[in-house]
């Protein structure tokens, strides 16, 4: 038992280095499985950028020309069209159970629409250029989604930053940003943005809203929607609404025995869905596709394991007489147990160096993860996939070599 370990391995090294090989493909194998499951997870524990319990979104309608129900009011059908939507987003404000509701374009998350614009800043050196999914919404936005700043200020000054016709970013990790270390240098610069007249400044900056839980940040502009701009009036097709807390029943048998609230003349509301709805649907695909991807690495580490098993196996039954020889000596079955999983887990440090540098190409030939994600995403992957290898070497080695040792020495040297 006092023999070197390593003098045992460098004798034995045809045999370790086909191991050692194996060991090195194995870890990568799991090394990009770990990292698969870790892209599709990370995204759903970081800061989503908003708070949806409470809110309820509703489609705005009108009617077709062609409908028995249409009123044609002429030329003034267009203006009246649009009157009634403040009319009927009035009439939900006034709802007893209503907290805040506000007009929306795309500003409600857990929808695949993305509208992606860009912003030339002024003023703040020069190429300066940000890109981000656009969202508008009356300022009321701000409580409904409850914003949340990267700068400290309160939901109620962010409203007030939309209420004042600026516009609002975000931080994000999948933005271009050039000629700034940090979003938060953008406030008090200037865009030209969708109208060529007067530019806009930008106010405050915010977290990215997110789509869903599982797409990575991605810069958001949020720009304030005026309800007396006919025009921004018609870009809206939705109504966002926060509900007092434990009034979302109520409200939703308000809403539903009210003609009143949900139709005049031709602009009727209808699907109102609780956001918890629109999470599960938005959801859905997803988590599907990682419960999939669970199970299949799952099985794939089921089948390296029985794979390694085997291979330990193997070489721990051609070493029978070698540890009875090492029991006659003297050698305890603790000392024999320590030793083959000692070298069990020195051969896997062996391998884990060209294990990593194939890791390496590998991300950098298939562009599996972001550059500026890589570090945090390969080092965590690297560290399960080494602590998976060593359960599993400690677990295919314990069996076979409590098994072998349990063979009387006379036994295992007679059949040597």
């Amino acid at each position: 038992m006092n023999r070197n370990l390593l003098t045992q391995i460098k004798n034995e090294w045809r045999d370790n280095l086909w191991l050692v090989i194996e060991l090195m493909v194995v870890s990568v194998a799991v090394w990009v499985l770990a990292l698969t499951l870790y892209i599709a997870l990370r995204p759903k524990f970081e800061e989503k950028g908003f708070d949806s319990e409470d809110v309820y979104k509703i489609a705005i309608k009108t009617l077709d020309s062609e409908s028995p129900e249409y009123v044609d009011m002429g030329e003034e059908t267009e203006n009246n069209n649009i009157n009634d939507i403040r009319m009927l987003l009035a009439r939900i404000r006034k709802s007893p159970y209503v907290e805040v509701a506000a007009l929306s374009c795309n500003a409600l998350p857990y929808q695949s629409s993305f509208s992606g614009n860009e912003l030339k800043v002024q003023g703040k050196g020069d190429s300066v250029i940000y890109h981000g999914n656009l969202r508008m919404g009356s300022p009321e936005i701000a409580r409904v989604l409850r914003l949340k700043s990267r700068e400290g200020l309160s939901v109620e000054k962010i409203e007030e930053i939309l209420r004042r016709g600026e516009i609002l970013v975000s931080n994000g990790e999948v933005y271009a940003l050039s000629g700034l270390d940090d979003v938060k240098d953008l406030v008090g610069g200037t865009v030209m943005f969708m109208d060529t007249v007067n530019p806009k400044r930008i106010g405050g900056v915010i977290e990215s809203v997110k789509r869903n839980e599982y797409e990575v940040k991605y810069g958001t502009i949020f720009m304030a929607l005026d309800e007396n701009d006919n025009n921004k009036i018609n870009n809206s097709r939705e109504i966002g609404l926060r509900v007092k807390p434990g009034m979302g029943k109520k409200f939703e048998e308000e809403f539903n025995s009210s003609a009143d609230m949900r139709r005049l003349r031709n602009v009727y509301l209808t699907e109102l869905t609780d956001m918890a709805t629109a999470k599960k649907l938005s959801h859905n695909y997803t988590e599907n596709q990682v419960r999939l991807w669970t199970a299949g690495i799952v099985f794939l580490l089921v089948i390296i394991f029985l794979g390694l098993l085997g291979t330990f196996w193997f070489r721990i039954r051609q070493r029978s007489g070698e540890i009875a020889l090492r029991k006659t000596c003297g050698a305890t079955s603790g000392d024999i147990f320590r030793r083959t999983i000692g070298e069990g887990l020195l051969l896997l440090s062996i391998s884990i160096i060209p294990a990593i540098a194939l890791e390496w190409v590998i991300n950098r030939y298939f562009n599996l993860i972001e550059d500026d994600t890589y570090y945090t995403a390969a080092v965590v992957a690297l560290i399960f996939s080494i602590f998976i290898m060593v359960l599993m070497i400690i677990a295919g080695i314990a069996f076979p070599a409590r098994k072998a040792m349990k063979i009387e020495p006379a036994i295992a040297l007679k059949e040597e």
